[in-house]
């Protein structure tokens, strides 16, 4: 019998806990009931401040086993993601979804009956549109995309997150990257394998706020850029040099001015506006220069993803 790990970050989730928990037992049942397959739960807490953990410890009487690991701090979700692949990997697949509900504990099944008919090795939910988001967020989500796909070997989906199921084998190839600070959207597309896609409706959120702001996305998508792409790197090339083109023109164009016209040429207000422009450009490229950089740095440090304070098994009537 095949067993699936359903991987589930969660941080600051009390009000949605037993609302999924209930969600998650219904819909495990019925794939339980028609194919000979076995669930398992790994919660990995990252430094929740609320009751979360206690509810978690509180579902011992569930009739699918559960596992939970507890962050020292809260190292985001991207490191939760990780302990939780490390704890899953002994089974046959493992599969990521949110705690907040807007990940349909229902469409699991979708997931697991795609990954199982078609024989593939990962299969990623995402969003069949983005017309419920603001318009700032749904710009930011073109050009990160248009940006980080760009010469790539292989192709970020777009609108899709982590609710997917992957195998085994995806999931000890992830594991095996040697990078600290892992963006996950590049990694299961980098790694490869079969992959298959199907749309989904995110559920309104009912509990709660996101967690993710406009400012924390944006930044997401800044390291991710920097680690899946040198795009800003050669942009930065070739803005570099269409100004030293352009500036030769201009140069060729005040001699003209000058020598034929007899025009008089301002020199405040063009210095002014060129060391304006230019001082700006060299702001912007230093800025991209030390995204780089501060990654590099942050890597040779080779300091942990996370640091793991409790890892418990929570059996029926029993915590471990």
């Amino acid at each position: 019998m095949d067993t699936i790990a359903i991987l589930i970050p969660v941080f600051n989730e009390a009000a949605t806990l037993s609302k999924l928990m209930v969600e998650l037992e219904k819909n495990c049942t019925l794939l339980s009931n028609k194919s000979p397959i076995s669930f398992q739960i790994i919660f990995v807490d990252d430094g929740s401040t609320d009751n979360s953990v206690q509810l978690i410890e509180s579902f011992s009487q569930n009739s699918i086993p559960i596992q939970l690991i507890t962050f020292s701090r809260n190292f985001g979700k991207e490191a939760a993601i990780s302990a939780g692949l490390e704890a899953g990997k002994k089974y046959n697949a493992v599969l990521i979804m949110d705690a907040d509900l807007q990940h349909p504990p229902a469409f699991i099944i979708d997931l697991i009956n795609t990954y199982q008919n078609e024989t593939c090795d990962m299969v990623y939910a995402y969003k069949e549109n983005r017309q419920k988001e603001g318009l700032l967020s749904r710009i930011f989500s073109k050009v990160f995309y248009g940006l980080i796909n760009i010469n790539n070997r292989y192709t970020i989906p777009k609108n899709a997150g982590d609710f997917r199921i992957l195998s085994q084998e995806v999931v000890n190839a992830i594991l095996k990257l040697p990078e600290n600070e892992k963006f996950m959207k590049g990694l299961y597309a980098w790694v490869g394998y079969k992959q298959i896609g199907i749309p989904y409706l995110p559920d309104e959120r009912k509990y709660g706020k996101s967690f993710f702001s406009i400012w924390n996305l944006l930044f997401l998508s800044i390291d991710g850029i920097t680690s899946f792409s040198i795009t800003p790197l050669r942009m930065m090339s070739m803005i570099g040099l269409s100004i030293s083109i352009l500036s030769v023109f201009y140069f060729l164009f005040i001699i003209f001015e000058r020598l034929f016209l007899n025009t008089s040429i301002p020199g405040l207000t063009s210095i002014f506006v060129l060391v304006s422009f230019f001082g700006g450009v060299q702001l912007i490229c230093l800025g991209i220069i030390g995204e780089y950089i501060g990654k590099i740095l942050m890597e040779a440090k080779r300091r942990p993803s996370y640091i793991i304070k409790k890892n418990m098994n929570i059996t029926k009537g029993v915590v471990k």
